[in-house]
């Protein structure tokens, strides 16, 4: 299965018997990340009746799924935004529905519906860009040995993230899981074991 995660994305407002609903979609690397933007959000919207929630970030060889109902009554928000992303493929991916209540009671199917169509509403919206399983890896080895080191880390289609060097250079890269078989004793023998 090919997995997707968010480029770029607008929110996005919906309204259903009075009610509104808010929708945000992006990309996050950590838990913490998305805790980050969840705070913000809550912090914009700290007037708003519910926040609800829900994401997939990829940990290590599984996919880590949480969701929230902020306040709605069981099931009937985090889980079906979470449906939405795990029907839309989404990874590294987290999806945010603020409600502000318009005084008109959705019931629990409502709700359901309500908190899926803001979700699709906002991944619909969205650009997302295949993802591929990286790695991310801190290397220092003498300066001298930089044009071999960068040379065969260019073959490989390594990302180089943070380059600082003096005498000895300081490498952090991201590398493909299929790329990264053999990397330490390839590199090892590059620079002769510095």
């Amino acid at each position: 299965m090919t997995l997707y995660k968010p480029k770029n994305s607008q929110p996005k407002i919906i309204k259903i018997k009075q009610s509104k609903f808010i929708s945000y979609l992006r990309m996050c690397e950590s838990t913490q990340e998305f805790k980050s933007w969840l705070s913000q959000i809550k912090r914009d919207h700290y007037d708003s009746s519910h926040v609800c929630w829900a994401y997939a970030l990829h940990r290590e060889q599984s996919i880590d799924y949480h969701c929230s109902d902020g306040g709605e009554p069981s099931g009937t928000a985090g889980k079906p935004i979470l449906s939405t992303i795990k029907t839309n493929n989404l990874i590294q991916a987290g999806v945010i529905v603020v409600r502000y209540f318009g005084g008109t009671r959705l019931g629990k199917k409502g709700l359901i519906e309500a908190y899926r169509s803001a979700a699709d509403n906002v991944i619909g919206c969205g650009e997302t860009i295949k993802w591929t399983n990286t790695f991310k890896y801190s290397m220092t080895f003498p300066l001298r040995y930089y044009g071999e080191v960068h040379g065969y880390l260019s073959r490989l289609e390594v990302k180089i993230i943070k380059h600082t060097s003096s005498d000895y250079c300081e490498l952090v890269i991201e590398i493909g899981y299929s790329n990264k078989i053999n990397l330490g004793q390839n590199l090892l023998d590059i620079t002769r074991g510095d």
